[in-house]
């Protein structure tokens, strides 16, 4: 089995899901103790499982940690440029069925987030809690302009033209300016992303309608925002908490859109506190 090398570029995956569509995801099984608790880590649009080395790095002597790449993102392949939130969590539930695992703590950033979001919606008993990271649970016809306006420069220009201002949109400027070193890193895992996975992908982003159910969920949830994050607000997620019975959420700070990049430590943290304890009693 994999390793923490298995969230480093080019490290082999433990397995690949062949999906009814063609699509192939790539995870990678951190095993941890005997018995541990099974987190299911689900990455951000252009991002892969290096997203989570720091996060994984801290939790793994505690937990088995299973991470993938979503469609068209890192080791995952994508058939094509047509996804939705249903397809991506079907293939998260697709790497549960692969790696043995009846129940996990979901936890994602991002699009990772609405992909949790989704599945303990549609599938409560895989899902012991989630932890949503830096997400949004609706899209309004702005946001929709903008994704596009995103999809004209890839296909006119290709996935680099969309490097630097992504990194813009992720990371304050005090941040890219103190950090060189790991911008250099997230470029990399951005320009790793293959265009059909981007596009479809964001089309699944552009059809997200998960805040007209949310008040449905039954299970335990932690949101997880950053003080200097533009794409997903501590406001736009404070109303996905005040939408969940139980739900609460907490806001890092400094941070931007990638908690697990720019505060790994602290949300490794939060990560571990949850699934220890939630009012007293065990996820467990």
């Amino acid at each position: 089995m994999a390793g923490t090398n298995g969230t480093q570029a080019g490290a082999a995956p433990t397995g690949v899901v062949e999906r009814p569509d063609g699509a192939r995801i790539a995870w990678f099984d951190h095993p941890g103790p005997a018995n541990a608790p099974v987190l299911v880590l689900s990455n951000s649009l252009a991002t892969d499982v290096a997203l989570w080395a720091a996060v994984i790095e801290r939790l793994a002597p505690r937990y088995r940690i299973l991470a993938y790449d979503t469609r068209g993102h890192g080791a995952s392949q994508a058939p094509g440029v047509q996804a939705t939130l249903q397809t991506l969590r079907d293939d998260l539930l697709a790497v549960l069925d692969a790696a043995g695992v009846a129940q996990a703590v979901l936890v994602g950033i991002s699009l990772g987030g609405m992909t949790a979001l989704k599945c303990v919606l549609d599938a409560p008993d895989r899902v012991l809690g989630v932890v949503a990271c830096n997400c949004r649970a609706s899209i309004d016809a702005a946001g929709i302009a903008g994704w596009d306006q995103r999809l004209d420069i890839l296909k006119g220009e290709g996935i680099d033209a969309l490097a630097q201002a992504t990194l813009a949109r992720w990371f304050a400027q005090d941040y890219r300016d103190a950090n060189p070193e790991v911008m250099a890193r997230v470029r990399d895992i951005i320009r790793r992303t293959a265009p059909a996975g981007y596009e479809s992908c964001i089309r699944a982003i552009q059809q997200v309608t998960l805040a007209s159910r949310i008040d449905a969920i039954d299970r335990p949830v932690l949101l997880v925002a950053g003080a200097q994050d533009g794409a997903a607000p501590p406001a736009a997620m404070q109303a996905i908490a005040d939408s969940i019975p139980g739900a609460r959420l907490e806001v890092l700070d400094p941070c931007g859109h990638l908690s697990a990049i720019q505060q790994p430590d602290a949300l490794a943290s939060l990560i571990d506190g949850f699934c220890r304890t939630r009012h007293g009693g065990s996820l467990q």
